[in-house]
């Protein structure tokens, strides 16, 4: 992610084709067995949908451990190898597995490497114990590896089934007015710890404390959904100092659009030099450069299911720069991709470079806007970073943070479309998180403070978190967007929604008259203040009438 120099003192851009060369592919060995290590496991994390039989036969101790895994082309950032674990005391696959990463080691090309171990053990085997090749492995043999690995606890929704279950015919006989909310806590808490009774004090006692250690659950409630994005998040954590491999999981991984945005920001600061103090648009290089050069980057950053090439389409990134902006940026945005910045006659010339440093920085936080807005319709999560509740050292369950609306793309890992862009498109035009979002961005001291090009990534991974917290997690404005894709799917499947020739729909569920603004001020307050005086008919219809006019029927 640099840029080269030329003895003209011109700066040539990277190439996005090339971006990714010194680790083009993100490689990881699974060991497991057909009961500790379930498909979810890759469809959560990195967004292949794989048969049940073809992951049961990777763990057959005849599969050739050499074979990647035939992941049908739904994801070329990704490689994986598998293995059966330790548990059976196989010495053979035991050799067979250190001599297989020892020359996956030595290998010239980085990208021919391991990157990663994911251990996985079962939680629903009541009495599963740890063989003494496990405890050999985890003592001994793990330091010559040099291979991170993280200890994967899977099915841990069913030793959570097991444990309710043991309660309710014990002690939950007796609180049968203990409300719901009560109960999910009393069951969290007792199977923490009997999670750590039963189970993880037997492997802390043997592993490094350096080891990651993460429960998850094969449902697709909102814990079991954050589980997996806690398995992304450590095991990004545990790649230390290797940037490349860093970028090549960040690529891969298709659980955490946060991590694909902070990568994003990072990538950003090529774009920038910074002197005195002052951040500024790196020199000999145009907007008009930059901006695709960089949307290329990003796209492959965020390796979304795109097998039409969507993404590729030549008009997608002044339509992303045209929802971003207001009307009276667009003039300078419309110049910046057309002309140079120091032709003669260009209105960019009236630009001071702190202002130009802004416009550039608001244009690359819109894409990654734009992008993430994407990812959280069609990957498979909650729309927020999990936090972490230590239990014990050295490994974590995922706690939730924030509520969760239902997913207004139907269904998980589906492949981009147009109409799909067009809804995001309108999501970004008519949403309150741009103006978030460019205001962040113009209010921020670092353009006359900056010490270090890290500050630009920060600065641009705040905005666009902040601006997409506010897009995904805020009730009212969550709602709205719900409601407006029903009716938007509705219009397009009965060919009644109009467009212009960008393909960007003219129609809105609220009609002309009334603004995006007006709308969501109406619904934000009538979901959060709950206003009774709103409501018609009875508390179970739930109908809710705008001062609008416009009445909102519940969701569920």
């Amino acid at each position: 992610m640099t840029t080269e120099l030329q003895v003209d003192a011109e700066v040539t851009l990277s190439p996005p084709s090339t971006f990714l060369s010194p680790c083009s592919k993100f490689r990881i060995l699974v060991l497991g067995n057909p009961e500790a290590t379930k498909q979810e496991l890759f469809s959560k994390v990195f967004g292949v949908e794989l048969e049940k039989r073809l992951v049961s036969d990777t763990f057959d101790p005849k599969h050739n451990i050499e074979s990647e895994l035939d992941l049908q082309g739904q994801n070329d950032r990704l490689a994986v190898h598998a293995s059966p674990n330790f548990l059976n005391g196989d010495q053979k696959n035991y050799n067979r597995v250190l001599e297989f990463l020892s020359r996956r080691s030595a290998s010239a090309d980085y990208t021919e490497h391991i990157h990663m171990i994911w251990y996985c053990v079962s939680t629903s085997e009541e009495d599963r114990g740890i063989s003494d090749l496990e405890k050999h492995f985890f003592t001994q043999d793990i330091t010559s590896v040099h291979v991170p690995v993280v200890l994967v606890y899977t099915k841990y929704d069913e030793f959570v089934s097991r444990i309710m279950l043991e309660w309710m015919k014990g002690a939950g006989s007796t609180e049968r007015g203990v409300s719901k909310v009560a109960v999910g806590h009393i069951l969290k808490d007792i199977s923490s710890k009997r999670f750590e009774e039963d189970i993880g004090c037997h492997w802390n006692m043997i592993l490094p404390f350096s080891i990651p250690r993460v429960c998850v659950s094969s449902g697709d409630e909102d814990d079991d959904i954050r589980s997996f994005q806690q398995l992304a998040n450590s095991t990004l954590a545990s790649l230390k100092g290797e940037a490349d491999v860093k970028l090549a999981f960040a690529t891969a991984q298709r659980s955490s659009p946060v991590i694909s945005t902070q990568f994003c920001a990072e990538a950003a600061t090529d774009y920038y030099e910074v002197d005195t103090g002052h951040a500024r648009k790196i020199h000999g290089v145009d907007m008009r450069d930059i901006l695709p050069n960089f949307f290329a980057k990003a796209a492959q950053i965020f390796n979304l299911r795109d097998p039409s090439s969507v993404l590729t389409d030549p008009l997608l990134l002044n339509r992303v720069l045209d929802s971003t902006f207001g009307t009276h940026q667009k003039p300078l945005l419309a110049e910046s991709l057309r002309r140079s910045g120091t032709e003669s006659g260009s209105i960019l010339l009236s630009l001071s470079p702190h202002e130009r440093a802004v416009l550039l920085t608001q244009a690359l936080a819109g894409i990654v806007l734009f992008l993430h807005m994407l990812a959280d319709s069609q990957w498979p999560h909650a729309g927020t970073l999990p936090t972490s509740a230590p239990l014990s050292p050295g490994y974590t369950f995922s706690t939730p943070t924030t509520p969760h609306f239902p997913s207004h793309s139907g269904s998980v890992n589906t492949d981009l479309s147009q109409r799909q862009i067009s809804r995001e498109l309108e999501d970004l035009r008519l949403g309150m998180g741009k103006s978030i979002l460019l205001d962040k961005i113009e209010s921020s001291s670092i353009f006359t403070e900056c010490q270090l090009k890290q500050d630009i990534s920060e600065l641009i991974l705040k905005a666009v978190t902040l601006a997409e917290k506010l897009e995904i997690t805020g009730a009212g404005e969550n709602n709205y967007r719900f409601a407006y894709h029903q009716h938007h799917d509705a219009m397009f499947l009965e060919g009644g929604y109009g467009g212009n020739e960008d393909g960007v729909g003219k129609g809105t569920a609220m009609g002309d008259s009334l603004s995006a603004a007006d709308m969501i001020r109406d619904m934000s307050m009538t979901f959060v203040n709950d206003n009774n005086e709103l409501r018609e008919g009875t508390a179970g219809e739930g109908k809710v009438k705008l001062a609008c006019g416009l009445t909102i029927l519940p969701l569920n």
